[in-house]
């Protein structure tokens, strides 16, 4: 009888033993996958607003700065934008001009005189949605700029498109 419940006893210690590396396998496949999803790399993505094609992406960090530049339609005069990334949002951060005219950024904690421009810094605000949408000017050179790339969004394949700038977490980029 003690034969056969020592066998008995065994056979419960390897099921158990079964089972507790199993589990741990399991635990550890769910923090890799939990890990992966968490540290998935972000992108910066100019895409067609009604087609959704992607026209560029590259890929951005945390608190990177982009900027968008364009001669003002109306002033004739030069504009940059300076965005920041936060998580998958866009934020206001300066705006650099040569007046404060009609449709000129004006908002910010900051505003100096460097060269001849104002610039409005600390904006600090939110695009609405977090996804800046853009129409580039078909007259005027307009221009996103980011790290070393400088995209002209006035010539093909951007022109007469209506663009979204926005931030996705993707390992393809797209």
């Amino acid at each position: 009888m003690k034969n056969s419940n020592s066998m008995e006893d065994r056979d419960i210690k390897k099921t158990l033993q079964r089972r507790n590396v199993f589990l741990a396998l399991m635990g550890v496949i769910i923090a890799a996958v939990i890990l992966l999803y968490i540290l998935r790399p972000e992108y910066i993505v100019v895409s067609d607003m009604e087609t959704d094609a992607v026209l560029y992406s590259a890929a951005v960090e945390e608190g990177e700065r982009f900027a968008v530049t364009y001669i003002h339609s109306v002033e004739r005069s030069p504009v940059k934008e300076v965005f920041e990334v936060r998580g998958t949002d866009v934020y206001t951060m300066e705006s650099h001009t040569e007046s404060f005219g009609a449709g000129m950024p004006y908002e910010g904690d900051e505003v100096e005189m460097e060269d001849g421009k104002f610039i409005i810094r600390n904006i600090n605000r939110r695009v609405h949605g977090g996804v800046l949408r853009i129409r580039p000017s078909s007259v005027f050179p307009h221009h996103i700029e980011l790290g070393d790339d400088r995209i002209t969004i006035s010539e093909a394949p951007y022109k007469g498109r209506n663009l979204e700038i926005k931030v996705i977490r993707n390992y393809f980029g797209r």
